[in-house]
């Protein structure tokens, strides 16, 4: 069991991170309805899916595509190409720099 500090902490997110994806419904951490202001008890599923969850936002997939869980094969082969497409621009950018700080 795990609280949302510790989660915070291994995942480095904000416990409001981690709350906002709770309202969005890509975590359900239990707690005990019957007490008001209960904290948050995450458990192995939970802290699993909150590593997905990371690991998809690295990968530039929305926190709407994730909910829908729609994550086909072709849906990463895009994100792959989008992602090789931003690299192409970004290394077109350091040699554009690299070229202006030769000549300054």
């Amino acid at each position: 069991m795990y609280s949302i500090r510790e989660m915070s902490v291994e995942f480095g997110l904000t416990p409001r991170t981690i709350r906002f994806y709770e309202q969005k419904s890509l975590l359900k951490p239990s707690r005990d309805a019957t007490i008001s202001n209960v904290p948050r008890i995450f458990n192995e599923e939970d802290r699993a899916q909150l590593a997905e969850i990371v690991k998809l936002t690295k990968m530039g997939f929305t926190l709407n595509e994730i909910a829908s869980g729609d994550m086909s094969a072709d849906r990463y082969r895009q994100q792959l190409a989008f992602c090789l497409d931003q690299i192409a621009e970004l290394q077109e950018a350091i040699s554009l720099l690299k070229e202006r700080l030769r000549t300054d």
